[in-house]
């Protein structure tokens, strides 16, 4: 089919209900509104928004980013990360995960009346729906975990408007307001003696400011260990300039002949941290390489004043194949730095029966 272009869907968004313009002609407004924000999680910060358009358009070059400001009395009011892809069965997206793309909610400014924020999650909703119909899509899914007990407006809302049950899967936090003594008490006891004798044989540093040689090697590393280049040189630079901006930090160990042999790179929102990518040199497993970079970088964390760290999917046996071992093996070990595991429970559309 033709590309549905930006014209039309912006005719979408008014036959929506839905005021708001395209982060791409948006003039820097996405971190303003980002300012605004209560305990921003790390997925609607610019740069993290940048990373995952440009993997989905490695993936399909197809994709297009759509997301969104969105306003209410001509004032911007929230933020909303988008891609749309005509040629995709599931079109519509924010992240991809394991599972595939989901759609995010919109992020709105602190103290933004409950009211109006529901008025636009129906519109909201309302224009996903008419996208998926338009470009023939099979379905679009959401999901949500919910930090603090509470279900949200965009979830309570899209079960009104006709959601289904899609799948329940499981993810893992530290809460960074704990003292490091209070943390301690929650990594793997296994891990507690690792730790400290890795610290006696291995030095253990970070790179939370722009430098060009040290990420270079990390690169290097992750080709190495991978045996190819699995991701493109745009994705490794927008990391490297989220350092440079102050909303990412490297944690890596050198060897005697200053190779790198281990390091992972976590990236951040003034509120939340998340463990985005690692490598380790394979003929180093015997040495707890990743356990102490992971009790490095909370210590950065907590200096840094975040208060909790998102650390990723908890995969078990009932996720394969969806998942692979391997997969289910790393967020077992991921599991031994978290205190907190919270399900999410996904939600999808399917088209609008006519």
């Amino acid at each position: 089919m033709p590309k549905i272009t930006l014209k039309e869907i912006k005719n979408i968004m008014e036959t929506s209900g839905l005021n708001a313009e395209f982060r791409v002609d948006s003039n820097n407004m996405w971190g303003d509104v980002v300012q605004k924000g209560r305990n921003v999680p790390f997925f609607y910060m610019e740069n993290e928004v940048d990373y995952q358009t440009v993997l989905f358009n490695y993936l399909s070059e197809s994709s297009e980013d759509i997301s969104l400001i969105l306003f209410h009395d001509n004032l911007p009011c929230g933020i909303w990360p988008l891609v749309f892809d005509f040629n995709e069965k599931e079109p519509l997206k924010s992240i991809n995960n394991q599972y595939g793309g989901v759609v995010l909610p919109p992020l709105f400014i602190e103290n933004f009346p409950k009211k109006s924020q529901r008025t636009i999650v129906k519109s909201c909703i309302e224009f996903l729906n008419k996208l998926l119909d338009l470009s023939g899509g099979e379905c679009w899914r959401t999901n949500e975990s919910s930090l603090d007990g509470d279900v949200s407006q965009w979830y309570q809302i899209a079960l009104e408007q006709g959601a289904e049950l899609d799948k329940v899967s499981y993810e893992m936090h530290l809460d960074l307001s704990m003292s490091i003594e209070e943390i301690r008490k929650y990594i793997r006891k296994s891990y507690r003696p690792l730790i400290s004798a890795g610290q006696k044989n291995w030095t253990v540093s970070v790179m939370d400011k722009y430098c060009e040689e040290t990420w270079d090697k990390f690169r290097t590393l992750h080709k190495t260990v991978a045996g190819r280049v699995t991701r493109s040189s745009e994705t490794w630079n927008i990391q490297h300039q989220a350092i440079k901006n102050g909303d990412a930090f490297l944690v890596y160990i050198l060897n005697d002949k200053d190779i790198m042999v281990g390091g992972a790179c976590f990236v951040m929102s003034s509120y939340q941290c998340n463990y985005s990518v690692a490598s380790y040199d394979k003929q180093l497993s015997d040495q707890p390489l990743g356990h102490m970079i992971q009790y490095q970088a909370i210590q950065t964390m907590k200096e840094k004043g975040r208060k909790m760290y998102y650390i990723g999917d908890r995969f078990y046996k009932e996720n394969l194949p969806y998942v692979s071992e391997k997969q289910v093996h790393i967020s077992h070990f991921k599991q031994g730095f978290c205190s907190k595991i919270f399900p999410r429970i996904g939600l999808l559309f399917k088209p609008l029966e006519t």
